[in-house]
Order: C-alpha cells, then sequence, then structure tokens
C-alpha cells in the first residue's frame, strides 16, 4: 500500500486528520527518497517496531525484495520463506516536538535497513527523542 511521504494519515474508515500523516508506505511502482541514516536512527526504528500498533490479518511483503519462495508440507500448509524481517503487518506511531503523529509500517525498519530509505529528517528526529524520552522514563 503507497501512501505519499507526510500526507495526511488516511488508512480505514477515520477520515484523514492533517496533524496525522504517512511515512515509510513505499511501493514499487513509485520513486523513493535514498540516502543513509545513522545506525541510532534503525536501532530506534527497531526499538519502535517490537510494540507495533493497529495490526492487520496476514502479512505484507517488501515489494523490493525477490518473491519469497512457497513450500507446502505434507499436510497442505504452505510455508512461505522469504528474507529475514521483510514482512510487516503492522504500524508505528511516533508523536514529533510540535504534536505532528507520524504513523509508518513496521516494514520501515527493512526499508531503511536493506533499501536505503531515507525518511524524512523531521521523522528521524520524533523517533529519536521518543526512543530517549521512552529510556529516560525507564
Amino acid at each position: 500500500m503507497y501512501f505519499p511521504d507526510l500526507s495526511p494519515y488516511s488508512y480505514g474508515r477515520t477520515p484523514p486528520d492533517p496533524n496525522i500523516v504517512n511515512v515509510g508506505w513505499l511501493s514499487r511502482a513509485h520513486p523513493y527518497r535514498r540516502g543513509k541514516t545513522g545506525g541510532d536512527f534503525l536501532q530506534a526504528l527497531q526499538q519502535l517496531a517490537q510494540k507495533p500498533m493497529n495490526l492487520y490479518r496476514g502479512t505484507h511483503w517488501c515489494e523490493f525484495c525477490p518473491a519469497p519462495r512457497i513450500e507446502k508440507t505434507g499436510g497442505s500448509i504452505r510455508i512461505i520463506d522469504g528474507p529475514p524481517n521483510s514482512t510487516g503487518n503492522g504500524e508505528i506511531r511516533v508523536t514529533g516536538g510540535d504534536g505532528r503523529i507520524y504513523v509508518a509500517p513496521v516494514l520501515i525498519t527493512h526499508y531503511v535497513a536493506m533499501h536505503e530509505y531515507a525518511p524524512p529528517q523531521e521523522f528521524v528526529e520524533a523517533c529519536l527523542r521518543q526512543v530517549s524520552q521512552c529510556q529516560d522514563d525507564a
């Protein structure tokens, strides 16, 4: 599912709210900004992705990776074997210093690590701030 970065979040039945925006909803059909991000940012994303919100049935496979191998067991159970961390079924939400809420798919960690996706700087800063605040509160 594709949404442009910083566009109003409009997934589901709720009307779009300009204070809640999309980040990292990538698609093979649309170009995206590439670049290196710091290791601290990737670690922050990984930490945030450990507690996803809005979990969905099924998973979304990374469209930039080769298609996963699908096997069937003797009992006709499908086993899908793809690259590690190349699927997602939920969202992370991060609040910026100005109160803006950024919503990203859990798969964003894979996009950053494996496909050099460079999210908007304001999202990067919000992730680092939120994780830092959580660590200070602990």
